[in-house]
């Protein structure tokens, strides 16, 4: 299905095509609104500049598009800003996942990785991570690390958080660095 958006100037935004990969997606209206997202503008999570799609209860977060990348709330709750590291950024080039379906212990276990490797192991890589991860499916399209071994590296990462599927919000390609190179699309099946 595709549908076009009104953006905050009034123009038409471009046009948003579901995958139709969520099993149900009337449980996943999009509660992060413009309010959120002005709070979120002015937090310093983004640079200056970058341009935010105004809130739209009918997008869901498995509709690609071109010009626009769906980001969780998330990340930024525990801290992360965008740009990411380097390391985290690298993840989802070489993963192919979307921010969007990936679970939020994939999102801790990352920045516990990225602090790691900051300050104790400047050779860590992404490579390095299916010595103790590997990514699955949890029963949809969204994917979560699973352990390689009896003993956990990170610990209570599997911890999930109430409605973290409905807080999502559109940033344009454009307007973050290295934009165009992130997926369009979600993945069906996780390479890592």
């Amino acid at each position: 299905m595709a549908r076009q958006t009104r953006s905050s100037s009034g123009d038409f935004a471009p046009t948003f095509t579901t995958q139709n990969l969520l099993k149900n997606p009337e449980q996943e209206i999009c509660s992060f609104d413009n309010v959120d997202i002005a709070a979120l503008r002015s937090s310093g999570d983004f640079p200056d500049g970058v341009i935010f799609q105004p809130f739209d209860r009918d997008l869901r977060s498995d509709v690609p598009s071109s010009e626009w990348i769906c980001f969780l709330a998330f990340p930024f709750t525990l801290g992360l800003r965008f740009p990411f590291s380097d390391f985290i950024t690298k993840f989802f080039r070489t993963t192919g996942l979307s921010f969007s379906q990936t679970m939020p212990m994939v999102w801790r276990v990352l920045i516990v990785l990225d602090r790691i490797k900051k300050n104790h192991i400047p050779d860590l890589c992404v490579n390095d991570i299916p010595i103790v991860y590997r990514i699955r499916s949890h029963g949809s399209i969204r994917f979560l690390f699973y352990s390689t071994s009896n003993n956990l590296l990170i610990l209570k990462a599997t911890r999930n958080e109430e409605k973290w599927k409905n807080k999502i919000f559109f940033v344009k390609r454009d307007y973050i660095p290295d934009g165009d190179s992130f997926p369009v699309k979600w993945l069906t099946k996780g390479m890592i």
